[in-house]
């Protein structure tokens, strides 16, 4: 066994997962209500800083095993990112990307075209990330993202309505200032479901150039035809 493998004291191995897992010093000081400086010390044998409480905290935040602290046998860097994965895989298909969540965090603007074809305006919602995975728009919206392995979801519950509105886009997009996006949603005046195809934008842009980039509404917008609806209901009442 390489020594470079080996960690030899629990400072280590938190400083080891804290890099396994791209987090940052000021995000887990905001997280964890304490400072900075603090969050470096802890990580650092000779400071003699680290207690229980601190990593207790860490493990409930970021979904972290306690056993890579408690198990005096982890004491290896691929032990730790066994344990990691076998975390991640079995909690849920979705994960705590915060590599991927660092370059959400912010204020968006979603564009889109509206429910009603005959509105001559272009959606501009702004739209907010937090650092803890939750969203709101402008419209006092509120909803949750979910990273998955090559795609995130946003859901959001509409604040009048209560509808669900699912907003799904690529995660190696992100990394762009512009970025496609799919909505699945239900219009506000006639509440009947909508399929949208959009754009991410980290500027606000002219309405102009916002039209140019959607193109032809004919190929970005589905309305739900309700006649699929009547057709189901049909089979409902032979059924019975």
């Amino acid at each position: 066994m390489q020594e470079s493998e080996i960690l030899y004291n629990t400072e280590e191995k938190l400083k080891y997962v804290i890099k396994s897992l791209n987090l940052k010093t000021k995000e887990i000081a905001d997280k964890l209500e304490i400072s900075s400086g603090l969050v470096s010390q802890i990580q650092n044998h000779y400071n003699g800083k680290l207690r229980k409480i601190h990593l207790y905290a860490l493990c409930h935040a970021y979904d972290i095993p306690m056993e890579i602290f408690e198990n005096a046998k982890i004491t290896t860097k691929r032990m730790i990112d066994n344990l990691l994965k076998q975390s991640i895989s079995k909690n849920t298909i979705f994960k705590k990307d915060y590599n991927l969540l660092s370059k959400l965090i912010g204020k968006w603007y979603l564009y889109s075209y509206p429910s009603n074809p005959n509105s001559k305006n272009i959606w501009a919602t702004e739209t907010t990330i937090y650092e803890d995975f939750s969203v709101e728009d402008a419209h006092q919206n509120r909803g949750q993202l979910f990273i998955g392995e090559n795609q995130s979801i946003i859901l959001k519950e509409s604040n009048n309505s209560k509808n669900i509105t699912s907003i799904t886009f690529d995660n190696n997009k992100v990394t762009y200032d512009y970025f496609a996006f799919s909505r699945v949603s239900k219009s506000n005046n006639l509440n009947k479901e909508l399929f949208n195809f959009g754009f991410f934008s980290k500027t606000k842009i002219d309405e102009q150039e916002a039209k140019s980039i959607l193109g032809h509404i004919e190929k970005v917008q589905l309305q739900m035809d309700y006649a699929l609806l009547e057709r189901i209901s049909y089979c409902i009442t032979i059924e019975d």
